[in-house]
């Protein structure tokens, strides 16, 4: 069964967080998914993480539109960085509640094991992180040509923001966020 997704990364608490903009359609799923490793997370254990990687997954532009390539670029430290978000329609998606669960798992975690992750460069085993909870999926697609390193407090506080904001009572069914300077996105 195919579960909806949701956005998920970096955004929703800072204040260069952009507004959500309604689109039509999620991104292409990945048609080659390579699972390196799977584990459970949050107080219950009851959160699933994926560790992933895709040779075909689409890179994502800052419009949130796809594109053929992306350039390399410096800093590896994304946590707190600006992204763009939208919101896909028709109305539907996820039920907030799941939502809620995958978002207090990172913050659990958070205190648990720190802050910080890495998530590996694009085209190796583990770019792709992926957590999931029945009807909510989010994931952590870096884009980059080395690795990035994100905090796990600003994806929940992204995974509660678009799981409120890109809702059926907005006429959206989830959503992304793409780095304004494209190295990743979250979904």
């Amino acid at each position: 069964m195919k579960y909806p997704t949701i956005l998920s990364a970096l955004l929703a608490a800072t204040s260069t967080v952009s507004a959500a903009l309604i689109g039509s359609g999620a991104i292409p799923e990945c048609a080659s998914e390579e699972v390196a490793y799977e584990t459970y997370t949050g107080k219950d254990h009851n959160v699933k993480v994926s560790y992933s990687h895709c040779d075909d997954a689409p890179t994502v532009a800052v419009n949130g539109k796809l594109q053929s390539s992306h350039e390399k670029r410096q800093s590896n430290n994304v946590c707190g960085a600006p992204c763009n978000t939208y919101c896909w329609s028709p109305a539907g998606g996820p039920a907030a509640s799941d939502c809620n669960v995958i978002a207090d798992a990172l913050l659990y975690e958070s205190q648990k094991t720190g802050v910080l992750f890495n998530v590996s460069a694009t085209g190796t085993p583990t770019a792709k992180i992926t957590m999931q909870y029945q009807t909510c999926l989010t994931y952590f697609l870096n884009q980059d040509f080395s690795t990035l390193v994100y905090c796990r407090t600003e994806w929940s506080k992204l995974v509660n923001w678009l799981a409120s904001d890109c809702d059926a009572s907005h006429n959206a069914q989830g959503g992304l966020c793409v780095a304004t300077d494209q190295r990743w996105y979250v979904q």
